[in-house]
């Protein structure tokens, strides 16, 4: 490497000898020299020396006024300075900006040692530096590749939302309802569908293997053949949609009961509900059903399988039948409420504490029911992280 130094010396003869000392170290160095201060800061930003060598006495500009120039500059702020001079003009030279100094006069092995050092000192700032452009440039790429991911995934979660239930849709089959969804990240793996065929209404929840785009993908897929299940099958029974639509995941995800398959799949919570004869039938895989009426809170267990490959996957899901009068609520959920973390213990909500809250709202407004639990999941997470897909649906029965 090849360093280019500027001496700034009103003397020709001392900088004469400042040459022939570095001959003594090869062809590595280029040599400037300026004979005044203003002419040193004009070649220094020109030219951008590795190092000035600036004696104090000059005509026009003195050697600390010219440091001082060479500070205030932008293009030369950097450039390391060694002082030539007496030691008269030391504490001068270091406040202004100088960061060594050399006494005149000065032995060439002297001079050499403390360039070559400065030198050193310099590579390694230019290494640090270089190194600091490339993470900063390493930086800017990951922030532009975060920007263009979290672009993707907020199109996504538009998509999500598009092939969800309108409001307008839920309220048309469930005048009465609301609905809580809160995703952990931009899209959710909580999904929820309802239709309507030959006087029964249908309503499902669904939680999705894991959450974030994995999970939106499978919410799609799920709400594609919910779709498909319905419109082609006449069917009256919550178990057979469930059968259905397991029969559908696991083709998608090429499972046939091998070892060491993904287990991926969806939990769901399923209803029919016959106004005209004031029946409610509800399946589950996984996720349960609470049945609030005057009585209190009833939990209706799901089956212990999922939507997906199971060690039972060949056997069928079982069919709940109530008799309900109107006003009586139900509700269908995920697990993320229950399962987050909080409260002044930082222990999981659970499913005692949430049951509990239910039975207590249950003959609020539908609008006062959702605010409470909004409020409720609030003040337990704090400051935690939320841990997973939350959604809620609750239905009054009419």
């Amino acid at each position: 490497m090849k360093y280019t130094i500027l001496v700034a010396d009103d003397s020709k003869l001392y900088f004469n000898t400042i040459e022939e000392a570095f001959r003594q170290l090869g062809d590595n160095y280029r040599l400037l020299w300026a004979s005044t201060g203003k002419m040193a800061c004009l070649l220094a930003e020109r030219h951008l020396p590795d190092l000035i060598l600036m004696d104090v006495i000059m005509p026009e500009m003195n050697g600390v006024q010219a440091i001082k120039k060479l500070k205030e500059n932008p293009l030369t702020s950097d450039i390391p300075v060694i002082m030539l001079s007496a030691t008269e003009s030391l504490k001068a030279a270091y406040e202004t900006g100088a960061h060594d100094f050399i006494s005149k006069p000065f032995k060439h092995f002297e001079l050499l040692m403390r360039v070559k050092a400065s030198l050193t000192l310099i590579d390694k700032i230019k290494e640090i530096k270089k190194q600091k452009e490339k993470l900063e440039n390493e930086h800017q790429k990951v922030s532009q590749q975060r920007k263009e991911m979290i672009d993707d995934i907020t199109y996504s979660k538009r998509i999500q939302r598009a092939i969800l239930p309108t409001n307008d849709m839920v309220r048309g089959i469930f005048p009465e309802h609301f609905i809580l969804n809160i995703p952990r990240n931009i899209v959710s793996g909580d999904f929820y569908w309802v239709g309507q065929k030959s006087g029964k209404k249908i309503i499902l929840v669904a939680d999705c293997t894991g959450h974030g785009i994995s999970g939106a993908f499978m919410t799609m897929a799920g709400i594609a053949y919910m779709n498909e299940i319905f419109n082609r099958y006449s069917i009256e029974e919550p178990a057979e949609y469930l059968y259905l639509l397991r029969e559908q995941v696991m083709k998608l995800l090429h499972q046939k009961g091998l070892e060491g398959e993904a287990s991926d799949g969806m939990d769901v919570a399923l209803c029919i509900v016959d106004e005209k004869n004031k029946t409610l039938k509800y399946a589950g895989a996984n996720n349960p059903l609470y049945y609030v009426n005057q009585n209190g809170l009833e939990v209706y267990k799901a089956d212990r399988m999922p939507i997906g490959i199971h060690v039972n996957f060949t056997m069928p899901f079982t069919s709940h039948t109530i008799l309900y009068t109107p006003g009586d609520m139900l509700y269908l959920f995920s697990d993320g409420y229950a399962d987050q973390f909080g409260g002044p213990d930082n222990k999981k909500f659970r499913y005692k504490q949430f049951q509990e809250l239910l039975a207590s709202v249950h003959n609020a407004s539908l609008a006062e029911q959702n605010e409470t639990l909004l409020r409720t999941f609030l003040h337990w997470k704090g400051d935690e992280e939320q841990i997973d897909d939350i959604l809620i649906i609750g239905v009054r029965l009419s």
